[in-house]
This record gives structure tokens, sequence and C-alpha cells, in this order.
């Protein structure tokens, strides 16, 4: 049962965590004071700072330097040996959007009808694939499960779009800093994403030449559109008013330059197009996909370009009298060093997922790495370049004081095989990441045992909280229950790894509100260590001991 009512006079772990004074208020949203000392500090714009100290308050940077005091009760997280990076920002997904009106998840393309809310081949009210209404900002599904996954591979901050349609409508900036939707918002409104979507429609625009000039047409009546308004606002006494269409004025920022638009373009021929269309239209433009971006740098002029990691890949079932192309196959075996040579021809670009997994988001990077791309180039990249691209570069993607406390901490070089990020930032909340121990020559495979009762203490800010574990395991699957002297509650989505395992729980701490908490902790022999993570407030350390049965 994942939601859980205590009984009785249990004190939910949720309220434990405040001062006894505070007990039965609602928890301060506040994140606490944090102090990592000792670290190698990756700050993202090209700068290395050696034995550092990063302190984090209120959610912000406050400083960062070697020479950098530790404050008066802050929490102090020893980061000796550990590298300290800006988080990592995927440049643009349709993750952690909820349902659109007309069914089907944002990402899921092919469920939807290609003109937005209407069924499957027919026209919204706006016409063929308008929805440049849409906003990103009004879709964001907090609770999307899919973003834990991001945040645990070091991705803190997303760019997220609607994706449906020829005009798609307003892309957003959010943190993954797990609180509700308004809160995730970083910035709204960023870009309007664009596709030159030609299935789905019946008539007009049936295929590409009619998409585009569909598009084309588009733009100029929103110009149209706001000359008219601009005209009426001046002196609206004696003129008709202008009509109302929510897609024109919607496309308002495109056309007056204040908004760039997004064109998926993987290939020369495409990128082309979309400059030029953009140039017509004296809009900004952001190339999506950027494979062939380097054949035509000279042409780019301040178009930046969005750098799928989602590589193209052998087809799995070819037929067999059926030959890849030689350019097909130059153009899948150099997509990894498309990034090298957009470094090399000094166009600014960004990484985004398209479709990608959160897991394989840094080790493609890390791909691009290997095919030539410099280190500090790619940390850039997935940082604060995309920060810049994004117009975010204010608040996010470097390690500095007074921006987010967006941080990622891993136990050697993000590039390194093996790197591990152990605790990730957001917003300045702490989240710890379950890792795997790292295998010696000769450990023994067999997996550790964690199943038993568990005597465990957590040391939450001022104060020290005990529990109870009673862990039944049966291979990687995890059950029981978590226990205090005045009750119990059952956990839910426990899991082992190796010798890590993690348990989650949710409990109405008193406020109407379900609060979940999550413990994760490595276990040797009798003992273990690990973090209790409360949702939207942070972590704190936790040790136990196994009981003698």
């Amino acid at each position: 049962m994942r939601r859980i009512l205590v009984s009785g006079a249990l004190c939910a772990l949720a309220v434990c965590w405040l001062p006894a004074e505070d007990v039965g208020t609602i928890p301060d949203a506040n994140p606490p004071l944090y102090a990592l000392t000792g670290a190698t500090v990756v700050v993202g714009n090209g700068e290395v700072i050696s034995n550092a100290t990063v302190v984090v308050r209120d959610g912000l940077i406050e400083s960062v330097g070697p020479a950098v005091a530790v404050p008066d009760h802050a929490w102090k997280i020893d980061a000796q040996g550990l590298f300290v990076y800006p988080g990592l920002i995927d440049a643009l997904t349709s993750d952690g959007l909820k349902r659109q009106a007309g069914g089907g998840d944002a990402g899921q393309r092919g469920q939807r009808g290609r003109g937005g809310d209407s069924p499957q081949g027919e026209e919204s009210e706006e016409g063929p694939g308008m929805n440049a209404h849409h906003s990103a900002a009004d879709m964001v599904h907090a609770s999307d499960k899919k973003l834990e996954s991001w945040r645990q591979a070091g991705i803190t901050t997303l760019h997220v779009t609607p994706d449906d349609g020829i005009f798609q409508g307003t892309t957003a900036v959010i943190n993954l800093n797990g609180r509700e939707a308004d809160q995730m918002i970083v910035q709204p409104g960023t870009a309007m994403s664009m596709a030159f979507e030609s299935q789905g429609f019946r008539t007009y625009p049936g295929s590409l030449m009619g998409v585009i000039a569909h598009v084309r047409q588009t733009l100029h009546d929103a110009r149209h559109y706001q000359q008219a308004w601009a005209e009426y606002d001046r002196d609206k006494r004696g003129m008709k008013r202008p009509e109302t269409d929510r897609t024109l004025a919607a496309l308002a920022p495109v056309v007056e330059g204040s908004m760039p638009m997004i064109f998926p373009a993987k290939r020369a021929r495409e990128i082309r197009r979309s400059l030029a269309l953009c140039a017509e239209v004296q809009a900004r433009c952001i190339v999506a996909g950027g494979y062939e971006a380097d054949e035509v740098a000279g042409e780019l002029g301040e178009a930046a370009v969005l750098l799928s990691l989602d590589y193209p890949k052998k087809p799995r079932d070819p037929h067999p009298e059926e030959q890849e192309s030689v350019s097909e196959l130059r153009y899948r075996v150099m997509a990894p060093a498309a990034a090298g040579r957009l470094a090399e021809a000094g166009v600014r670009f960004a990484f985004y997922s398209d479709g990608a997994s959160a897991k394989d988001f840094l080790g493609n990077i890390r791909k691009a790495v290997e095919r030539g791309l410099p280190k500090d180039a790619a940390i850039r990249a997935a940082t604060l370049g995309a920060a810049e691209i994004l117009g975010v570069e204010q608040q996010l993607g470097s390690v500095e004081a007074g921006k987010i406390a967006n941080l990622v901490v891993a136990d050697a070089d993000l590039f390194d095989e093996g790197a591990q990020i152990q605790k990730v930032f957001v917003d300045g909340v702490l989240f710890d990441v379950p890792t795997k121990p790292k295998k010696e020559a000769g450990d023994d495979e067999a997996p550790v045992t964690v199943a038993g009762t568990w005597e465990v203490e957590v040391q939450a800010p001022g104060q020290t909280h005990e529990m109870v574990l009673d862990l039944t395991q049966d291979g990687q699957t995890l059950t029981g229950t978590v226990s205090s002297d005045m009750g119990s509650l059952e956990f839910y989505d426990g899991s082992v790894n190796g010798n890590a395992f993690t348990l989650k729980f949710e409990t109405d701490p008193g406020h109407g509100v379900m609060t979940e908490i999550t413990l994760s902790a490595t276990v040797e022999g009798d003992s273990m260590t690990g973090t209790a993570t409360v949702a939207g407030m942070g972590s704190a350390p936790m040790e136990g001991r196994r009981v003698p049965r």
C-alpha cells in the first residue's frame, strides 16, 4: 500500500525532522545550509578550483573557493577527493510533461493527432498543427517517476517542450527539485518549438512543401497581427478592434525577435532550410539535431545548435540483400564526432537527450569526448553553454556565487570510466544517489543479504531519531516495515543492488499532504551507513546495526 495514514500516536518521520517545538506545523520549504569542503570544483566555464569549499544557503550558492570559511550551523559534507560540477542540463525533452488534451503523454507523439488536440488527421480550430498557444509550463508533471532517473544521472535541469503539431508551443526550463510543478519552473516561455510535420493531415498542408509554406505564411500573418494590434492600441477611438487569434498572439515574441524558434534539423539541407526560413521572417533560430551543422558552420551566424545524443544506429533487422549506403554509414559513424567538429568551428551548442535514456545522456557525451571533443568543452556544452542558449545563464550552468545551487558531486572525473555520482543538489535540496560498490580483483560476486532486523539512527539537524527496519529479501526485492516506539508502517519500492539498498514510504505528518521518505544505505557485514531523504527537504546521515537473531 503506497499511502498509509499512520494510526495511533506514531510521530511521522517528516514531522520528526523538525525541532520539537515545530511538531505539527507544515515543514519550512527553505532548504538548509550546507558546506562542501575539500572538493575539486569544475566551475563550468573552463575554470577548475582545487581544495575548494562550496557554501549553499537558501537554495543558492553563497560562496565558492579555497579560502571560504564554513559558516556556523552548516551541514558540513567532507568532499575531499570528490568532484563538484554544475548540474547537467538536458537542452530539449518532452519528459516531465503531463498528458495533453486529446490523449497521450508528451513525448509519445504517435499516440496523438498531428493537429494537437484534435483526433488523428483532423485540424484544430486554429488550423492544422496550430498549437503555438500551448505552454510547457502548464504541463509540468511533478510526480513523473522518470524524473528521478534523470536526477540520479546528474541532470538537474530540463528544457521541456510540447511535441504536437507544427507550431508545438512554448518551452520551459524546469529544475528537478522534487517539489510541486510551479516550484520547478525556472523560466517559462523560453522558445517556440517547431516541427516540419507533413503526416496526418488529409488536406493542406499534406506535404513538406505545404508545411513550409504554411509556417512561412503563419509567421507573416503573426507580424501583421502584431502590427494591427499595435496600431489599434495607439488610438482605439474610431478603429475597429482586430480579431483575436491566440496562435498568432503566441507568436508575437517570435516575430519581435525576443523568442527563438527551435527546428528539428540533423542534415545539412534541413539546417539550411530552417536558417532560410528564420532569415525570411527575421526570427532567431535554434537547430535541434545538428549532426551535420559543421558543414554549414559559416552559415549559422547567431544560430545555436542543440546536439542530439540519440546517435543514429544500424537497423536491427535489415533486409539481407539491402546494403547500407556509404553516405548513411558515414552519417552513423560520424555522429558522435559532431560535437568535436562544432567546438572546433566555434559554433554555440548544447546537448539534448532526443529519446536517449538518462543513463545514456552522460555516456553518449563520453563517446563525443572519445571522438575528439575536449573535456572542458563537453562540460560547458552540458552546463553553462546550454544555459546561455536558453537564456538562463544568470541562474544556472556554473558553480558561482549567486547562482541556483544545482550541483553534482562525483567520486571521479565525470568522463572517467566507472565514475559514480554520489550526491545531487537541486535548488539547494540534497538528494543522495545510490551507488554500486566498486569491485576489486577477486571480489566475491555473491549478493549481500540485507534481510533481518536493523536498529537505525538518523542524524537530523540538532537531533537523533531512532527507527527499526524489518527487512525481508527475495532476490533484489525488499519488503517489510519501518517502526518507531510509537507505531509502524509498510514501505514500498524496496530494492537491493549488490550490498546497497533503497526503500520508500509515504506518510501524512499532520497537515494533509503525503510526504515521501527514501532510505538508502550500503551494508557491510552487520553495519549499514547511508542517508534518509525527505522529499523537498533534503537528506541526513543514517547509521544502523543488525540485531542478532
